[in-house]
């Protein structure tokens, strides 16, 4: 079979490999769709996080996590699957004609990895199913509620989740501000619904929120004004080719003082200097974020199905195998692309 095979940095080639033998608790899943991810970026530029985002080969490891398709074989020990299910599964090695899957079964008080696809969602839609759901786990860690002012900085594919699952749940929020480099991605975010958008290489923009926002005073200091912030999605994190400011230094001076959380989703690719005392001085909250539990899952899938969610408008870019390396340098440019799939 044909697989995309990662070998360091910035090399990553198609090549014929095996098919995979599956055991007797395994699925073997022919792919139809498999998303490029964040992370795997970071990998694909820095060799970061290749344990865990590889199914390795004798030399090299095949990446992708986030995809679906056709059960092509089912274990004997695997129940409540069957030969032709459409199904999206959490697992590595999906850059791939055929991938096995571990199957969990739900008996363990956990959600299957592997998920029935409902008919109402393309095989494509079902790839976008994994950042769908990491977009959902933010957004709720933030607590979002009637009348917050909510800043998302970054409008790749989990920001652009997080505005989406924030209009699906009907969210009363005041105003939604998204903040990025690209246009392409702003006018995305626009679309999806955002009420304003900034591109920071053109616009301060702790200048420019102060000019969107109510602001209210700084505990023991009323005589300084902050922008009134309440809740702020860092999707972003830090690359290292990006000179500009920091992003969560950015999110903690712009944060408004006792009750402003910052949920940081985003991928640091390297360590970081902070001026913690706004941090400290408005005692704001910070939270990590990263993966989702079964019940988001479950509910992400649902606002596929319900179409209250459509992620066939974050897909930018659908590349054949053969075309591997296009499709991560694709991913690359942000000016361009949002999701890029590679499609066996």
């Amino acid at each position: 079979m044909k697989a995309a095979v990662f070998y360091g940095p910035r090399d990553i080639r198609t090549e014929e490999v095996e098919i995979p033998k599956i055991q007797d608790n395994e699925i073997l899943i022919k792919v139809k769709a498999c998303g490029i991810c964040g992370s795997d970026l970071h990998l694909y530029k820095l060799n970061m996080f290749s344990p865990v985002l590889l199914r390795p080969l004798k030399k090299g490891g095949i990446p992708g996590h986030e995809f679906s398709g056709d059960v092509e074989k089912v274990g004997s020990k695997v129940s409540g699957l069957k030969e032709g299910d459409r199904v999206v599964a959490f697992a590595n090695g999906g850059m791939a004609e055929y991938v096995p899957v571990p199957f969990i079964p739900p008996a363990l008080e956990q959600a299957s990895n592997i998920i029935p696809i409902p008919s109402e969602v393309s095989y494509e839609e079902a790839a976008t199913l994994e950042p769908l759901s990491n977009s959902y786990h933010a957004m709720m860690k933030g607590n979002p509620s009637k009348g917050d002012n909510v800043v998302i900085f970054g409008a790749g594919a989990i920001g652009l989740g997080i505005i989406q699952c924030l209009k699906a749940l009907e969210i009363d929020i005041n105003k939604l501000i998204v903040i990025d480099l690209s246009d392409h991605r702003l006018n995305a975010a626009k679309e999806f619904g955002a009420d304003e958008v900034i591109n920071a290489s053109k616009n301060n923009p702790l200048l420019k929120i102060m000019k969107l926002v109510e602001s209210v005073p700084l505990p023991l200091m009323p005589t300084l004004n902050l922008p009134k912030v309440d809740v702020i999605y860092d999707c972003v994190g830090y690359m290292k080719q990006h000179k500009g400011p920091i992003v969560l230094q950015q999110a903690i001076n712009m944060a408004t003082p006792i009750t402003g959380r910052i949920i940081i989703h985003g991928i640091f690719e390297d360590n970081i200097s902070l001026d913690l005392i706004p941090f400290i001085g408005k005692q704001i909250t910070i939270m990590g974020s990263f993966g989702f539990n079964p019940d988001e899952v479950k509910k992400s899938l649902e606002l596929l199905q319900t179409k209250k969610v459509d992620q066939s408008k974050i897909i930018s870019h659908e590349f054949p195998l053969d075309k591997a390396k296009e499709a991560f340098e694709t991913q690359c440019n942000t000016d361009e692309s949002i999701k890029v799939l590679i499609k066996p």
